[in-house]
Parts: C-alpha cells; structure tokens; sequence
C-alpha cells in the first residue's frame, strides 16, 4: 500500500466547513497537516517548455495556478454523481406513502408549517386548510407537476455543481519525477524545455500570505496535496442529494440551507485522478477560496522561489545559455538532464553544471 492509498484513508472522513468552530476546524485538519508534513518530498517540480510565459514566470518567482478546466485530462476535478440512486430517493422521498404520512402529521399538529414563507398567519391557514383538503395521491401529483421532468432538472443541477468547481477551483501541478521520460516528453516540449524544483517540506507555499482576500476562513484550502489514483471518480452523490434537496426547499418555499456540511468536498474532488495518470506522480498546491477579486481569471500566480533548475535534455543553445544565466543570478543549483549510455533503466538522469 502505498502512502496515497493512507492520504485517501486520512481526508476520506475529514468534514470543514466555514461555520464550525475554529478548535474543531484545527482538531479535524491536524492529521491532514501532519500527514503532508511527513510525507512531502524534498523537491516538488515544475516541468516547463521554453516560452515566453514560463521565461517570465521563472524570472519573477512565480508559480500560476489554473482552472481545472483548462487542463489536459477532460475527467480532472469531476464530481460522480449517482443519478439513478438520487432519482430513486426522490421518488421515495416524494412518494404516495411518505405523502399520505406527511398529511396524516399536518392534521395531528405534530408537522408544522410555520417554516414556509407567508405574508401572514391568515394565508398560511388558508394553505394548510388546502392541503389536508387533498388526498395523498391528488398531492402527490401536484407535487410532481411542480417540478416537471425531475430527470432533466437533475441534469441542470448537476451540470451547474460539476462546472463550478471545475472552473471556480485554482490550482499549480507538480510532480515527484524529475527523471520520468514521459513528464519530460508531455510537459516540457520533448524535452526542449526545463523543470524547475521547489522545496515544500515545511508547507511553504505562500499562497496564504499573499492572497488578496484578508477574510478568508479557509485556509486550510491553500495547501499542497499529493494526487490519489483510483479507478473511479470521486464520488459526490451525497452533496448531489443535498444540492437536489436544496432546490426542491426553495420551489415550494421551505427554507435553503446555504452551506454544505463539508467544504471540503471540493478539494477531495481536485484530488482524484485515473490510474492511467499515475506516472505523475503529482501534488498540488489549491485554492477554493471564493475571492471575488480573482475567481473570475482563468490563471494567478503566486510567489514562490525556486532552488533548482534542470535543463531538457534537447534543449535549444539559446535556452540552455538564457536560463543557466538567470539562474546564475538568483544563486539556485543547476542541472543538465541526459541519457546514460550504460543505464538499463528506461529512465533520464541529470548532472550538475
């Protein structure tokens, strides 16, 4: 087993949420914390192709975090919602025998409605009187016909939750790999183009120190995770039930619950990815903190220094001179990834320079 197969066990129960108190908020998060303190490798990479973008990114310390949705992988940050077991529980929760209780509760005073949204204490009689006038099956009916074609309606709620966090959720992609042919071949133009290595061990990220929204209760959000690979999405049909409930409150009246019990949700949601990415080897810094000032971009960056450079193995002279410079003057280490003739491996390796 490995050591994201425990993180997944570890942020698998974890619940946050922006109104609990600040004691439980720490005492819920702390073997998260302690988790990534202990497992975080000395270096994190950054692979790079040699563009104008990455040049200037390198020269000013900065680490761009992006939407999901701009992503390679089309599956990244996805919600699972289980469609059919959300359809079967409303058809439950709304069917002719949990009706025909309901009325039955409504006439015995032991279900209110003081909770619906009247003008006054006369209309809401009024509404009351109308309803114990019904049987279960007329009411039932009405209720179906007040949200027609539920299937459709849940594909309307779910297209708008799965696009959220897809768009909204801000995130940097490193990898443990700094040898892997295939990281260099996919992220750093066939290997014309460098990495950079960072180091996390002590949970410096910066983001938090230098995020514009002073009034963020999330802080733990702004954080570095290793990546879990599994066979199937993270499944969030749980939330799905809760966003369906929620809607369903707000057409007939009934009070909305604007807060999901785990916030959290949307940062185990950034975390799953296929099997078929696990050569990545991946950990990522994120953000799902709703800043006003910069969920609208697609792309910010963040501040952050690197320690060391490692050159593509077929990158261009002009590049190899242009970076080793700047890299000269910040004062961090450099390295020249090649092939070793005499390694059986099928992996790159690196000298310094």
């Amino acid at each position: 087993m490995s050591f994201r197969d425990d993180f997944e066990k570890i942020i698998e129960p974890i619940q946050l949420n922006q109104n609990m108190p600040k004691e439980d908020f720490n005492a819920k998060s702390f073997p998260l914390i302690q988790f990534i303190r202990d497992h975080v490798p000395n270096q994190l990479y950054k692979f790079r192709g040699c563009t104008e973008h990455s040049l200037d990114a390198f020269e000013k310390d900065e680490l761009w975090l992006s939407k999901a949705s701009l992503f390679n992988d089309p599956h990244d940050s996805l919600f699972f919602f289980d469609k059919e077991s959300i359809l079967k529980a409303a058809n439950e929760m709304f069917s002719v025998e949990n009706v025909q209780t309901m009325l039955e509760r409504i006439k015995q005073g032991t279900v209110s409605l003081e909770q619906i949204h009247f003008p006054n204490a006369d209309i809401r009689q009024k509404m009351v009187e109308t309803i114990v006038s019904f049987d279960a099956q007329q009411l039932t009916e009405m209720i179906w016909k007040t949200i027609p074609d539920f299937s459709e309606f849940l594909e309307k709620c779910f297209y708008s939750a799965k696009d959220g966090i897809r768009e909204q959720t801000k995130m940097v992609c490193l990898s443990e790999s700094i040898k892997s042919p295939l990281m260099w071949a996919h992220y750093a133009d066939n290997n014309k183009g460098f990495a950079l290595g960072y180091d996390f061990t002590n949970n410096d990220i910066t983001i938090c120190s230098n995020c514009p929204n002073r009034n963020c209760n999330n802080i733990i959000s702004a954080s570095i995770y290793p990546i879990i690979y599994s066979d199937k999405r993270f499944n969030a049909t749980r939330y799905g039930q809760w966003l369906v409930e929620q809607l369903v409150n707000s057409r007939f009246g009934f009070p909305t619950n604007p807060c999901y019990d785990d916030q959290f949700l949307f940062i185990k949601a950034a975390l799953y990815k296929s099997k078929d990415w696990a050569y990545e080897n991946e950990w990522r810094i994120i953000c799902s903190t709703a800043n006003p000032a910069l969920e609208g971009r697609d792309r910010y960056p963040i501040p952050k220094r690197p320690m060391a450079i490692y050159l593509g193995c077929q990158i261009p002279e002009v590049y190899r001179k242009i970076l080793i410079h700047m890299a000269d003057e910040k004062g961090i280490s450099k390295y020249q990834m090649c092939v070793k003739n005499y390694s059986e491996k099928y992996e790159l390796d690196f000298d310094p320079i």
